[in-house]
Protein backbone atom coordinates (compact mmCIF):
# COMPACT_ATOMS: atom_id res chain seq x y z
CA UNK A 1 0.00 0.00 0.00
CA UNK A 2 2.99 2.27 0.56
CA UNK A 3 3.74 1.97 -3.15
CA UNK A 4 0.48 3.71 -4.08
CA UNK A 5 1.82 7.33 -4.01
CA UNK A 6 4.93 6.38 -6.00
CA UNK A 7 2.98 4.54 -8.69
CA UNK A 8 0.42 7.34 -8.79
CA UNK A 9 3.26 9.81 -9.43
CA UNK A 10 4.84 7.57 -12.09
CA UNK A 11 1.45 7.25 -13.77
CA UNK A 12 0.99 11.02 -13.75
CA UNK A 13 4.40 11.57 -15.32
CA UNK A 14 3.60 8.95 -17.96
CA UNK A 15 0.15 10.40 -18.71
CA UNK A 16 1.52 13.94 -18.97
CA UNK A 17 4.39 12.84 -21.22
CA UNK A 18 2.23 10.75 -23.55
CA UNK A 19 -0.26 13.60 -24.01
CA UNK A 20 2.32 16.26 -24.88
CA UNK A 21 3.08 15.38 -28.53
CA UNK A 22 0.86 17.55 -30.74
CA UNK A 23 -1.08 14.92 -32.68
CA UNK A 24 -4.66 14.91 -33.96
CA UNK A 25 -6.12 15.05 -30.43
CA UNK A 26 -3.94 18.06 -29.63
CA UNK A 27 -5.01 19.89 -32.78
CA UNK A 28 -8.64 19.13 -31.98
CA UNK A 29 -8.23 20.41 -28.42
CA UNK A 30 -6.71 23.66 -29.70
CA UNK A 31 -9.42 24.12 -32.32
CA UNK A 32 -12.21 23.47 -29.82
CA UNK A 33 -10.66 25.87 -27.30
CA UNK A 34 -10.38 28.66 -29.85
CA UNK A 35 -13.81 28.19 -31.39
CA UNK A 36 -15.88 27.10 -28.39
CA UNK A 37 -13.98 27.98 -25.25
CA UNK A 38 -11.62 26.53 -22.66
CA UNK A 39 -14.09 24.02 -21.24
CA UNK A 40 -14.79 22.43 -24.62
CA UNK A 41 -11.07 22.09 -25.30
CA UNK A 42 -10.52 20.55 -21.88
CA UNK A 43 -13.40 18.08 -22.34
CA UNK A 44 -11.96 17.02 -25.70
CA UNK A 45 -8.62 16.47 -23.98
CA UNK A 46 -10.27 14.42 -21.23
CA UNK A 47 -11.61 12.13 -23.94
CA UNK A 48 -8.05 11.58 -25.14
CA UNK A 49 -6.88 11.04 -21.55
CA UNK A 50 -9.52 8.34 -21.14
CA UNK A 51 -8.13 6.43 -24.11
CA UNK A 52 -4.69 6.63 -22.50
CA UNK A 53 -6.09 4.64 -19.55
CA UNK A 54 -7.05 1.83 -21.92
CA UNK A 55 -3.66 1.78 -23.61
CA UNK A 56 -1.88 1.96 -20.25
CA UNK A 57 -3.88 -1.02 -19.02
CA UNK A 58 -2.93 -2.99 -22.13
CA UNK A 59 0.71 -2.02 -21.62
CA UNK A 60 0.61 -3.17 -17.99
CA UNK A 61 -1.11 -6.45 -18.78
CA UNK A 62 1.26 -7.01 -21.73
CA UNK A 63 -1.40 -8.90 -23.59
CA UNK A 64 0.49 -10.50 -26.44
CA UNK A 65 -2.65 -11.10 -28.48
CA UNK A 66 -3.39 -7.34 -28.40
CA UNK A 67 0.08 -6.60 -29.74
CA UNK A 68 -0.38 -9.30 -32.38
CA UNK A 69 -3.81 -7.95 -33.32
CA UNK A 70 -2.44 -4.44 -33.80
CA UNK A 71 0.55 -5.74 -35.73
CA UNK A 72 -1.55 -8.00 -37.95
CA UNK A 73 -4.21 -5.36 -38.60
CA UNK A 74 -2.16 -2.18 -38.53
CA UNK A 75 -2.90 -1.41 -42.19
CA UNK A 76 -6.64 -1.65 -41.63
CA UNK A 77 -6.35 0.45 -38.46
CA UNK A 78 -4.33 3.10 -40.31
CA UNK A 79 -6.90 3.16 -43.11
CA UNK A 80 -9.90 3.48 -40.76
CA UNK A 81 -8.27 6.12 -38.57
CA UNK A 82 -7.18 8.01 -41.70
CA UNK A 83 -10.75 8.14 -42.98
CA UNK A 84 -11.95 9.31 -39.59
CA UNK A 85 -9.37 12.09 -39.42
CA UNK A 86 -10.26 13.28 -42.93
CA UNK A 87 -13.97 13.42 -42.06
CA UNK A 88 -13.29 15.38 -38.87
CA UNK A 89 -10.88 17.66 -40.74
CA UNK A 90 -13.49 18.43 -43.40
CA UNK A 91 -16.06 19.16 -40.70
CA UNK A 92 -13.71 21.55 -38.88
CA UNK A 93 -12.61 23.22 -42.13
CA UNK A 94 -16.22 23.97 -43.06
CA UNK A 95 -17.26 25.13 -39.57
CA UNK A 96 -18.36 28.74 -39.26
CA UNK A 97 -16.61 30.12 -36.14
CA UNK A 98 -18.71 33.29 -36.22
CA UNK A 99 -21.88 31.24 -35.87
CA UNK A 100 -20.33 29.25 -33.03
CA UNK A 101 -19.35 32.39 -31.16
CA UNK A 102 -22.92 33.70 -31.32
CA UNK A 103 -24.25 30.63 -29.54
CA UNK A 104 -23.95 29.61 -25.92
CA UNK A 105 -21.49 26.91 -26.87
CA UNK A 106 -19.80 26.11 -23.60
CA UNK A 107 -22.99 24.57 -22.18
CA UNK A 108 -23.65 22.36 -25.20
CA UNK A 109 -22.24 19.32 -26.94
CA UNK A 110 -19.61 18.48 -24.34
CA UNK A 111 -20.43 14.81 -24.96
CA UNK A 112 -19.61 15.27 -28.65
CA UNK A 113 -16.30 16.97 -27.81
CA UNK A 114 -15.42 14.22 -25.32
CA UNK A 115 -16.11 11.29 -27.61
CA UNK A 116 -14.43 12.93 -30.60
CA UNK A 117 -11.28 13.45 -28.52
CA UNK A 118 -11.53 9.86 -27.32
CA UNK A 119 -11.92 8.43 -30.83
CA UNK A 120 -9.07 10.52 -32.24
CA UNK A 121 -6.75 9.07 -29.62
CA UNK A 122 -8.00 5.48 -29.33
CA UNK A 123 -7.76 4.94 -33.10
CA UNK A 124 -4.03 5.70 -32.96
CA UNK A 125 -2.33 2.39 -32.07
CA UNK A 126 0.98 4.20 -31.80
CA UNK A 127 -0.21 5.43 -28.38
CA UNK A 128 0.20 1.92 -27.00
CA UNK A 129 3.85 1.70 -28.01
CA UNK A 130 4.46 5.27 -26.80
CA UNK A 131 3.09 4.40 -23.36
CA UNK A 132 5.16 1.20 -23.27
CA UNK A 133 8.24 3.27 -24.11
CA UNK A 134 7.49 5.86 -21.41
CA UNK A 135 6.90 3.14 -18.81
CA UNK A 136 10.23 1.56 -19.74
CA UNK A 137 12.01 4.93 -19.52
CA UNK A 138 10.52 5.57 -16.06
CA UNK A 139 11.55 2.12 -14.92
CA UNK A 140 8.00 1.10 -14.09
CA UNK A 141 7.92 -2.54 -12.96
CA UNK A 142 4.15 -2.86 -12.61
CA UNK A 143 2.72 -5.85 -14.47
CA UNK A 144 -0.35 -8.08 -14.31
CA UNK A 145 0.94 -9.71 -11.12
CA UNK A 146 1.20 -6.41 -9.21
CA UNK A 147 -2.36 -6.49 -7.92
CA UNK A 148 -5.38 -4.36 -8.67
CA UNK A 149 -4.47 -1.72 -6.04
CA UNK A 150 -1.12 -0.84 -7.61
CA UNK A 151 -2.45 -1.12 -11.16
CA UNK A 152 -5.28 1.25 -10.23
CA UNK A 153 -2.69 3.74 -8.92
CA UNK A 154 -0.88 3.72 -12.26
CA UNK A 155 -4.08 4.06 -14.29
CA UNK A 156 -5.41 6.87 -12.11
CA UNK A 157 -2.07 8.61 -12.42
CA UNK A 158 -2.10 8.29 -16.21
CA UNK A 159 -5.54 9.91 -16.38
CA UNK A 160 -4.63 12.68 -13.92
CA UNK A 161 -1.35 13.41 -15.70
CA UNK A 162 -3.04 13.54 -19.10
CA UNK A 163 -5.84 15.71 -17.70
CA UNK A 164 -3.26 18.09 -16.23
CA UNK A 165 -1.66 18.51 -19.66
CA UNK A 166 -4.99 19.14 -21.38
CA UNK A 167 -5.96 21.66 -18.70
CA UNK A 168 -2.64 23.43 -19.18
CA UNK A 169 -2.92 23.44 -22.99
CA UNK A 170 -6.56 24.56 -23.12
CA UNK A 171 -5.89 27.30 -20.54
CA UNK A 172 -2.90 28.69 -22.43
CA UNK A 173 -4.76 28.63 -25.75
CA UNK A 174 -7.79 30.22 -24.10
CA UNK A 175 -5.66 33.18 -23.00
CA UNK A 176 -4.67 33.81 -26.63
CA UNK A 177 -8.28 33.31 -27.74
CA UNK A 178 -9.27 36.73 -26.41
CA UNK A 179 -6.73 38.38 -28.70
CA UNK A 180 -7.81 36.54 -31.84
CA UNK A 181 -10.18 38.20 -34.28
CA UNK A 182 -12.98 36.49 -36.17
CA UNK A 183 -11.05 36.46 -39.44
CA UNK A 184 -8.15 34.77 -37.68
CA UNK A 185 -10.56 32.17 -36.29
CA UNK A 186 -11.58 31.35 -39.86
CA UNK A 187 -7.93 30.83 -40.78
CA UNK A 188 -7.26 28.73 -37.66
CA UNK A 189 -10.27 26.53 -38.41
CA UNK A 190 -9.04 26.05 -41.95
CA UNK A 191 -5.49 25.32 -40.83
CA UNK A 192 -6.64 22.79 -38.22
CA UNK A 193 -8.99 21.20 -40.72
CA UNK A 194 -6.33 20.96 -43.43
CA UNK A 195 -3.77 19.60 -40.94
CA UNK A 196 -6.16 16.86 -39.83
CA UNK A 197 -7.07 16.05 -43.44
CA UNK A 198 -3.39 15.76 -44.35
CA UNK A 199 -2.71 13.51 -41.34
CA UNK A 200 -5.73 11.45 -42.35
CA UNK A 201 -4.58 11.20 -45.96
CA UNK A 202 -1.11 10.08 -44.90
CA UNK A 203 -2.47 7.45 -42.49
CA UNK A 204 -5.18 6.32 -44.92
CA UNK A 205 -2.76 6.08 -47.84
CA UNK A 206 -0.27 4.13 -45.74
CA UNK A 207 -2.99 1.73 -44.63
CA UNK A 208 -4.48 1.35 -48.10
CA UNK A 209 -1.10 0.68 -49.74
CA UNK A 210 -0.39 -1.94 -47.09
CA UNK A 211 -3.74 -3.61 -47.65
CA UNK A 212 -3.19 -3.64 -51.41
CA UNK A 213 0.27 -5.16 -51.00
CA UNK A 214 -1.23 -7.87 -48.80
CA UNK A 215 -3.90 -8.65 -51.38
CA UNK A 216 -1.39 -8.76 -54.23
CA UNK A 217 0.97 -11.07 -52.37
Amino acid sequence: MNDFPLNLLLGMIAGFSVSMPLGPAGLFCIQRTLSKGQRSGLVAGLGAATSDIIYALLAILSLSFINNFIENNKNLLFFISGLGLMIIGIAIYSTNPVKQLRQNRESKKFVEDYFTGFLMSITNPGCLFLIIGVFAFLGTTVDRSSGSFIISAILLGVFLGGSLWWFFLSTIISLFRKKIRLRQLWNINRFAGIALMVLGMVAGTKGLSGLLRTLIH
